[in-house]
């Protein structure tokens, strides 16, 4: 078996025989990978921190026939501070069911464990809306897995204001008043969310969240970002639902 060292953080985890985990790992090398570690769930054993659900961690691994087994882990950052707190946990495990159901086994995944690390350091460290930190990442990821709305200008005669837009979702962008279909399925933009998209498409990832946002134009974005995510991938996901029986 041969031994590989990689850094990654624990996207899901299911427990296995008595003190087992199998945990899955988002990778750079090879996206997301499956991972048994023997004893886990014991307290005292060095594998218990770095195999906990958020926790990025340099691991030593062998590989098996059917899964890496893992030989130790270092902890770089546990993200006690999601872990610790109600809200901040659903919105990541939201995001964590986004990554583990569309990146592929065996697939580089750079820009997106980049990506996934950047958005947990700001729900983690920061006070920035968890809603807006969500859309963000959503749209970006949506992006990174290929598809990627044009937002530059109106699909159709590349008009580049950001009033009387709207987002088209037969045609995956945004399209000026002038040439919007009043039949299709478009959902109407406040300049500020056409600002915002153009920002998240095109930003560097070092400041993909610097930026504030309207309470309207958060929801706009919601709004565009569920339909898109359905569209495209097939799936609604529901687990922030939870969060309004909190409220």
């Amino acid at each position: 078996m041969g031994c590989v060292n990689y850094k990654g953080i624990v996207i899901k985890e299911v427990n296995t025989g008595e003190a087992d985990k199998i945990v899955t790992v988002l990778t750079a090398e090879e996206g997301k990978i499956s991972v048994a570690a023997k004893n886990a769930r014991r307290t005292k054993n060095s594998l218990s921190s770095g195999t906990q659900l958020l926790c990025f961690s340099d691991y030593m691994l062998f590989k098996g026939k059917e899964l890496y087994n893992m030989s130790c882990c270092e902890v770089i950052e546990p993200n006690y501070e999601i872990r610790n707190d109600i809200y901040k946990l659903t919105y990541s495990s939201h995001i964590l069911d986004l990554i583990y159901d569309n990146v592929q086994e065996g697939e580089p995944s750079e820009s997106i464990l980049r990506l996934l690390l950047n958005t947990l350091y700001v729900i983690a460290k920061t006070e920035r809306p968890l809603e807006l930190v969500t859309r963000v990442f959503e749209l970006r990821l949506m992006a990174l897995l290929g598809y990627e709305p044009q937002v530059s200008g109106c699909i159709n005669c590349n008009k580049t204001d950001d009033e009387n837009m709207y987002f088209d979702l037969d045609n995956s962008g945004i399209v000026c008043g002038e040439c919007v279909n009043p039949k299709g399925r478009v959902i109407p933009l406040l300049p500020g969310t056409v600002k915002a998209l153009k920002y998240i498409m095109r930003i560097n990832p070092q400041k993909l969240f610097s930026f504030s946002l309207s309470e309207q134009s958060i929801k706009e974005l919601g709004i565009i970002s569920r339909k898109y995510i359905k569209e495209h991938l097939g799936k609604e996901y529901n687990k922030l639902d939870y969060l309004k029986q909190l409220i």
